[in-house]
C-alpha cells in the first residue's frame, strides 16, 4: 500500500479526510471502500453457511465464492487507493489527455470488480440460509449503491474525453457492466 492509503488510517480518520475540502478522496474512494466492506460482509454470510451443521450444499462451491469475493475486495481496495493517485495527477499535470483517462480508467477497474461482486451475491443467493438472507441483500444493496458512484464519476469524466474512439470503448463497457448489472437485478 502507498504511504497516503486509505487503509492507513482509522475509518474515523478517513471519514474525516472524506469530509474535507481536499479534492481527493472523493466518490470512487468512498465507493471503492464500501464495496470492500460489502465484499466482507458477503463472505462472512458464506463462511457462516459453510460452518452451518445443518449446511448440505457444495462447501467447495462456498469456498470458491468467498476466495474470489476476496480477491475481488483485494483489488478494489487498491483501487480506492489508485483513485486518489490518478485524481491528484489529473489535478498536477493540468488535466492533461492521459491523466484523465487514468481518471476514467480506474472507476472502470473499480467498477468491473464491484459488478463482479453482484455476480457473486446472485451465485450466493440459493445457497445462503433465509436468517442470513438480510446481510446478503446488505451486500447487494452496497455493491449496487459503489457501482453506480463510480458510474456517476466516469461518466462526468468522459465529458471531458476528447478521443471518440476511447469514449466509446469506455461507454461500450459501462453498457456491457449495466446488462449484466440489469440480469442480476431480475436474479437477486
Amino acid at each position: 500500500m502507498i504511504a497516503d492509503s486509505v487503509w492507513n488510517e482509522t475509518l474515523e480518520g478517513f471519514r474525516k479526510r472524506l469530509a474535507g475540502t481536499d479534492p481527493a478522496p472523493a466518490g470512487v474512494t468512498a465507493a471503492a471502500v464500501t464495496a470492500t466492506l460489502a465484499l466482507g460482509l458477503l463472505i462472512k454470510v458464506l463462511e457462516i453457511t459453510r460452518n452451518r451443521k445443518s449446511f448440505s450444499g457444495d462447501p467447495q462451491q462456498i469456498e470458491k465464492l468467498a476466495r474470489a469475493a476476496a480477491n475481488e475486495s483485494t483489488r478494489l481496495a487498491q483501487y480506492a487507493d489508485e483513485d486518489i493517485a490518478a485524481y491528484k495527477e489529473y489535478l498536477a499535470s493540468r488535466r492533461s489527455a492521459a491523466a484523465l483517462r487514468q481518471a476514467i480508467e480506474v472507476p472502470l477497474s473499480a467498477a468491473r470488480a464491484a459488478a463482479a461482486g453482484l455476480e457473486f451475491c446472485a451465485q450466493s443467493a440459493g445457497l445462503v440460509p433465509g436468517a442470513l438472507s438480510p446481510d446478503l441483500d446488505a451486500a447487494r444493496t452496497l455493491l449496487t449503491g459503489a457501482l453506480r458512484a463510480m458510474f456517476f464519476s466516469i461518466e462526468a469524466n468522459l465529458q471531458a474525453e476528447a478521443d471518440q474512439q476511447f469514449r466509446e470503448r469506455v461507454e461500450s463497457e459501462m453498457h456491457h457492466i449495466r446488462s449484466l448489472w440489469s440480469q442480476l437485478g431480475q436474479r437477486l
